[in-house]
């Protein structure tokens, strides 16, 4: 049997169904491969330039506190796509979501597998895509999961 070409799997999570879906795959491609699958969820705000230090200091400290938040919520909410006895990391970034997910990615020699909800024409180039731009940008395979194709 050959080894997998990677270390981990990066699963980059929004909380939508779309990317509950692209767990179960993550789960089981990980499990499968004997590999630790990382949960990324990217929480991204710019600071606007005219805040003063103290007010900068204080949305800093309250933003300690949303990471902690999220990072619990992420492991709820990733519990039921989770295969048992898999070795799993829990990440809550900073950056915006495809700088977030291609560092994760590059940063583990990791493949990503990622949910996509399946937007085309306007409706895309409106909303842009975090998929497609991963996709784009990462020196590193990314596994899109539609929205239709389910593992169970």
């Amino acid at each position: 049997m050959l080894n997998p070409p990677f270390d981990s799997i990066v699963c980059p999570i929004d909380f939508s169904d779309c990317s509950a879906n692209a767990l179960r795959w993550a789960s089981w491609l990980a499990h499968t491969a004997g590999k630790p699958l990382r949960l990324l969820h990217a929480v991204h705000v710019d600071m606007p330039s005219y805040l003063t230090a103290s007010h900068r200091e204080e949305i800093l400290s309250q933003w300690s506190e949303v990471r902690k938040h999220a990072e619990a919520h992420l492991r709820e909410w990733a519990k039921p796509q989770l295969l048992e006895g898999l070795d799993v990391v829990f990440e809550v970034s900073d950056a915006p979501p495809v700088e977030a997910i291609i560092a994760a990615a590059h940063r583990g020699n990791a493949w990503v597998v990622m949910g996509t909800h399946g937007r085309t024409g306007w409706r895309q180039v409106w909303m842009g895509s975090v998929t497609t731009r991963t996709i784009e940008q990462a020196k590193v395979p990314v596994l899109a999961i539609p929205p239709d194709k389910t593992i169970c």
